[in-house]
């Protein structure tokens, strides 16, 4: 059978290299020229490195399972990071239970009721009731209106903006669940996953077996329409032509796919709901260490980035010729002001932030700064929204989406992606 595939991310590289493997010809169709998506690399310091900050936890089977079917668990290194939180104009570790229990911004009460909640919501299976209700009224309720202010209120809205009373409590339930789970027993630590090369080695292997199973890989083609014939998918058109498959499948985002293909009107309204914020992404390298946090988040209002990744505080320095590696992020509408300014602003309101957040940061140090910006990073997630998800099956024959939004109830990552990319061959492989 003819497969096509358009967009080349983790999703779609996993799902064309289950179909290839299952003998199918897969055609898949890359926009850039480079594969990955957001998982895409670039050369830094001699040596690649993601151009959007990731690690793994040890829970997310998806990816560590097909990181082992690919002969590449031994470049996985598995460490100990540390998180801080930034409030008040000071650093406070924020990984342990003993560093929350004496997290000094909340009463020692609301330091207890932090863990309980953690504890609690990590013994709860049932995410379905969650849909119901969001996650600032679920907390201030159960946990205190304190705890949401100083703890997940500043993250949400650090994260979602206005829109942070909007997000369902499942949003909130996923993002610890996933995160505890991948604790080291008894939940002191915190183990995370990074491959030794990044994970362009990752992308590179998977392109490897691809072409191996005779698929074909189409860089710098973008998919601008899909063909629809009596009701039914029957390829892509592009730049270099239309190209004719028996099935396609669709990895972008909801209002890309929008773009692509005219769909029955009730289920094209499900996509009114399917919002997005994008993201925007300065990755530096420097001489000096700032703090000694991998990741900080910003529990303040005012900060114009959302978290603070100090990239060779969990990866060791000497990946980089002993330079030091620094990203700084924030989600945002693609309409807002700082998504849209030009890079020199930017990074004057980044820097001058910095300053505040690590004194011994000096601008005259950096050594190279790459600035990135994605306009459909971080589905937004409100009441009900089991009832908009997308299907793996569109309502047009032979046409399959698989895209970030689908991953529901859980949160945004490459294991997740790497799901979408199974699922979505599986469903086909089972179609015929």
């Amino acid at each position: 059978m003819k497969i096509g595939i358009a967009g080349a991310g983790i999703a779609g590289l996993t799902a064309a290299y289950r179909l290839s493997q299952a003998g199918h010809e897969v055609t898949l169709f890359e926009k850039e020229n480079t594969l990955g998506g957001l998982a895409s690399s670039i050369d830094f310091a001699g040596t690649k490195i993601d151009r959007i900050y990731r690690h793994i936890f040890k829970s997310d089977l998806h990816i560590v399972n097909l990181i082992d079917e690919l002969g590449l668990s031994e470049k996985m290194l598995w460490l100990e990071s540390k998180m801080g939180w930034f409030r008040d104009g000071k650093l406070y570790p924020f990984t342990t239970p003993l560093d929350i229990l004496s997290f000094k911004p909340l009463p020692f009460i609301d330091r207890v009721k932090v863990g309980l909640m953690a504890v609690y919501l990590t013994k709860v299976n049932n995410w379905k009731k969650y849909e119901e209700i969001t996650a600032k009224t679920w907390v201030e309720k159960y946990v205190g209106k304190k705890v949401y202010e100083v703890i997940w209120g500043a993250l949400l809205e650090q994260k979602f903006g206005e829109r942070a009373k909007e997000v369902a409590m499942t949003w909130l339930y996923g993002r610890i669940h996933s995160r505890i789970a991948g604790r080291e027993k008894g939940g002191a630590k915190e183990v995370l996953g990074y491959m030794d090369g990044s994970y362009q080695l990752l992308i590179d292997k998977m392109e490897t077996e691809i072409v191996k199973n005779k698929g074909t890989i189409k860089r710098g083609v973008a998919v601008n329409k899909v063909i629809v014939e009596n009701s039914k998918a029957t390829g892509f058109s592009t730049h270099e032509g239309e190209f004719k498959f028996d099935k396609v499948i669709v990895t972008a985002a909801p209002a890309i796919l929008r773009k692509l293909v005219e769909f029955p009107k009730a289920y094209d309204a499900r996509f009114d709901k399917l919002n997005y914020y994008g993201a925007v992404v300065m990755l530096v390298r420097m001489k000096k260490q700032l703090t000694p946090y991998y990741w900080i988040n910003m529990g303040v209002k005012d900060s114009p980035f959302v978290a603070m990744i100090e990239h060779t505080n969990f990866i060791d320095k000497k990946y980089y010729g002993g330079d030091r590696v620094l990203y700084l992020g924030k989600y945002l509408s693609t309409e807002d002001a700082l998504y849209k300014m030009p890079n020199d602003e930017l990074k004057k309101i980044f820097f001058d932030y910095l300053k505040k957040v690590a004194p011994a940061f000096d601008e005259k140090e950096v050594l190279e700064m790459h600035i990135y910006r994605e306009p459909f990073s971080q589905p937004i997630v409100p009441l009900h929204f089991s009832e908009i998800k997308l299907d793996y099956q569109t309502p047009i024959e032979n046409l399959y989406s698989a895209n970030m939004s689908q991953i529901y109830p859980e949160d945004r990552g490459m294991s997740y992606s790497v799901m979408l990319g199974n699922e979505v061959a599986k469903k086909i492989n089972t179609s015929f």
